[in-house]
């Protein structure tokens, strides 16, 4: 009944008779205004929402841009080891459908069965090109150009970088340092080739045991 109110009060009736039927007409031009003014809020409001809906649809960045479409970065998925377990690691989880290359005191290394053999296996000595492995870490060390990810790995601390590939050139290999509850070092390369995230290259090393005979490598 304001809304009527007020919009009477706004009208301009042009001078002329007055009288029940004067007002009752005037009043129902006032419902008929505030019929228009509530269906005009109405789309209004609905329009809005829409603009939300569809804003919802797009992320929006932090400096008001749309962010790229996140996409899922692991495409391997982890399963229970089987095998017999190494001398100097012993693991939980490895890449489903990969095989173990090699396994002594100083290192775990296994590739998936489609890697065949590369230019690199040539030479001698184990190539760790597509392969990921597992061993102390030893003197290895981030570069100072390494961007560094701090994670937790089973209640330890851990970070996340890479290594030089060449000088002043990062690697895309991902290194995960973390130290297990026993007070050892650890050092897990993961090829940039290789189709697991973060989270599963954290996962992984969460399923690792360094036992007493884990050696350095060259040691």
């Amino acid at each position: 009944m304001n809304d009527v109110q007020d919009i009477l009060r706004n009208l301009s009736v042009a001078p002329g008779p007055d009288g029940p039927d004067v007002v009752a007409a005037d009043v129902a031009r006032g419902r008929q205004a505030v019929a228009r003014r509530n269906r005009f809020r109405v789309g209004v409001a609905g329009a809005f929402a829409a603009v939300a809906v569809a804003a919802g649809a797009v992320s929006v960045g932090p400096f008001g841009g749309a962010a790229p479409p996140s996409t899922t970065a692991g495409q391997l998925t982890l399963v229970a080891y089987q095998g017999e377990q190494p001398v100097g690691f012993e693991v939980s989880t490895v890449p489903d459908g990969w095989r173990v290359v090699s396994s002594d005191a100083s290192a775990f290394v296994v590739e998936p069965d489609t890697r065949g053999v590369l230019p690199s296996d040539a030479g001698g000595g184990l190539s760790l090109e597509g392969r990921i492995s597992v061993s102390l870490q030893g003197l290895s060390h981030f570069p100072d150009e390494s961007p560094i990810k701090k994670v937790d790995v089973n209640g330890q601390k851990g970070e996340l970088g890479h290594p030089l590939e060449a000088e002043g050139k990062l690697s895309d290999t991902r290194w995960l340092f973390f130290t297990t509850s026993a007070g050892k070092s650890v050092n897990v390369q993961v090829p940039g080739e290789v189709g697991l995230s973060d989270e599963q290259v954290v996962d992984f090393a969460g399923g690792i045991t360094v036992t007493g005979d884990a050696v350095e490598i060259g040691g």
